[in-house]
């Protein structure tokens, strides 16, 4: 009975020391003094005035701009000689190959032989159309005589019917012997249009370049027989002058012009060349939604028709208030910035206009000096508070 009287008693007892401990413990936290947090260090940049050249960067196959394809309509014919190769130059006219002309010359020498004597049946003709009109006078001199005689009573009607006969029949030999001056002289004409033929023939033999230029391709060797069907023998890039064929999305298609610079650089080159834009096609692709264009290439690069090439195409060049395009953020299609001024961050739409180098021009907001957080919306938030840190005091080296 004692042992349980005493166990609230030591209860109790436990619980007034914590009491005054806790209090205690209170009293010697209130009497320290309240530590401020410092604001956190962000990186901040002033917006300066800088000139900014907009460039837009394209990817393409080197193409010559004209090409000239030399084939022949000859069948059969063996190929001599050849006189020019790929990688060649040559000039309009140059002798590319010579073909066989034995076949053709035969053709010629027969049709020779045929002309002679079509010329001979002319002449033939000639003769007989004398001979009939010789014939043809002769039986109207007798038709007279018996008409004048059967008048007088001295020629029957028999005589008088065998005169008008032998006058149509000569008539008849006459007309025919004009016909066959007609067909002789058609036959001429036929062969003399087959041994011009045969002469364009042999004129072709002697394979030219319609113009003058680099020999891009030889689809052709010695001793082969070629036909209408080989295709080109010979393919020329015309004066030797090479494009860039890009493909362009057609929402940046109408920031470009004929005229406008582009830097290009060919693969396996580093330094690049100078080009214009010669052309820009008038039809967008429908299912791939891209234009293209064509650059045109300096004689002098070391560009290679089939080369895959880069161009930088300078669209726009001029001078404005400038951010790292890192300093920009984006809600919807609106754009903002974090203005630090006084050490608050205060988010501030903007304008923007070109871009260029990972820098964007601001055209309203913001002035020349205001000055930004760096890399926006990553680590602060409109109305924070922070201690700016500017490149010159971390040494950064900014363009």
């Amino acid at each position: 009975m004692k042992i349980r009287s005493f166990v609230p008693v030591i209860f109790i007892t436990i619980g007034v020391l914590l009491l005054f401990a806790g209090q205690s413990m209170a009293a010697e936290e209130g009497a320290k003094p309240v530590v401020k947090q410092p604001a956190p260090a962000i990186r901040v940049v002033a917006a300066q005035k800088r000139e900014l050249v907009e460039r837009l960067h394209v990817n393409g196959t080197v193409l010559a701009r004209e090409e000239a394809v030399v084939s022949t309509d000859l069948n059969g014919l063996t190929v001599m000689t050849l006189n020019a190769d790929r990688g060649d130059t040559i000039k309009k006219g140059a002798t590319l190959a010579t073909l066989d002309r034995t076949p053709l010359e035969m053709q010629a020498a027969q049709l020779e032989a045929s002309k002679i004597q079509a010329e001979a049946s002319v002449a033939q003709a000639q003769s007989q159309i004398a001979d009939a009109e010789i014939a043809v006078r002769q039986a109207e001199e007798t038709l007279q005589r018996i008409e004048v005689l059967k008048e007088k009573g001295h020629a029957t009607a028999a005589q008088l019917d065998n005169a008008v006969n032998a006058r149509d029949s000569a008539r008849a030999r006459l007309n025919s012997a004009h016909m066959a001056q007609k067909s002789a002289k058609a036959q001429v004409g036929v062969v003399l249009a087959q041994k011009r033929d045969v002469e364009i023939k042999l004129a072709k033999t002697v394979i030219k370049a319609p113009a003058g230029g680099l020999v891009l391709a030889r689809n052709v060797t010695l001793g082969g027989v070629v036909s209408a069907q080989s295709g080109a023998l010979f393919r020329i890039a015309i004066a030797n002058e090479l494009e860039l064929a890009a493909d362009v999305a057609e929402t940046a298609l109408p920031a470009l012009a004929e005229g406008m610079r582009a830097d290009v650089t060919v693969a396996g080159n580093n330094a690049s060349v100078g080009g214009t834009i010669r052309l820009i096609a008038p039809e967008i692709d429908r299912r791939s939604r891209l234009g293209t264009i064509r650059i045109s290439l300096p004689a002098a690069g070391n560009a290679r028709v089939g080369n895959f090439a880069s161009a930088g195409i300078e669209i726009s060049r001029r001078e404005g208030v400038s951010v790292p395009a890192s300093a920009i953020i984006y809600r919807g299609n609106e754009a903002f910035v974090q203005h630090v001024e006084n050490g608050l961050v205060s988010t501030t739409p903007v304008s923007l206009g070109a871009r260029a180098d990972g820098f964007v021009e601001v055209t309203q907001g913001i002035g020349i000096g205001d000055e930004v957080v760096h890399r926006a919306g990553t680590f602060v938030a409109d109305g924070d508070r922070v201690s700016p840190v500017r490149d010159q005091m971390t040494g950064a080296i900014t363009k």
